[in-house]
């Protein structure tokens, strides 16, 4: 594929729109249809291994809107490399969580949708970078960090005295 004509500026830009549009429709089928067949879909954040395949992401997708059911993407900002056919959106998102949490709390968190490579006009590389610690924090399904940094919490978290051996590094 040439990126210099496939994903030039003003293509990563309608993307990037159309992207968002899609996510914010919570219709599964939208979100897919910007996705090439073959697309290679990185976030182990929240699943658990990387997703090979348009269908294989279907479960993925419909997962996003059971845990978050009226979660919004906003763009913060569009960061892109028509050169190297890449781009990074640069998003908020704020919602509720699964039903099972405090419905009466919300999360509003940051986060990167970063593509990495386009084959035919669609997008046939992706990964995922977000903040879900804090987004659990605000739920009230994580304990507040009581001045702890980097690592240490987390470990914190698994409790025992893991946390005396920790530097707080990332």
């Amino acid at each position: 594929m040439n990126h210099s004509e496939a994903t030039d500026a003003a293509f990563l830009r309608r993307f990037a729109t159309d992207w968002l549009v899609a996510w914010n429709s919570h219709d599964t089928e939208q979100v897919l249809a910007l996705l090439h067949l073959d697309i290679v879909w990185e976030d182990t954040v929240f699943w658990t291994d990387v997703i090979h395949g348009r269908e294989a992401l279907r479960e993925y997708v419909e997962r996003i809107w059971k845990a978050m059911p009226d979660v919004r993407f906003d763009e913060v900002q569009l960061f892109t490399a028509p050169e190297d056919g890449r781009a990074v959106v640069l998003f908020r998102q704020e919602g509720s969580g699964p039903p099972q949490l405090d419905p009466t709390r919300r999360f509003e968190t940051y986060g990167c949708d970063i593509f990495l490579e386009f084959t035919d006009g669609l997008l046939s590389r992706y990964l995922a970078q977000y903040e879900i610690t804090e987004m659990m924090r605000q739920l009230g399904a994580l304990p507040p960090r009581d001045g702890k940094i980097g690592g240490a919490y987390l470990l914190a978290l698994l409790g025992g005295d893991r946390t005396a051996h920790s530097t707080g590094s990332r």
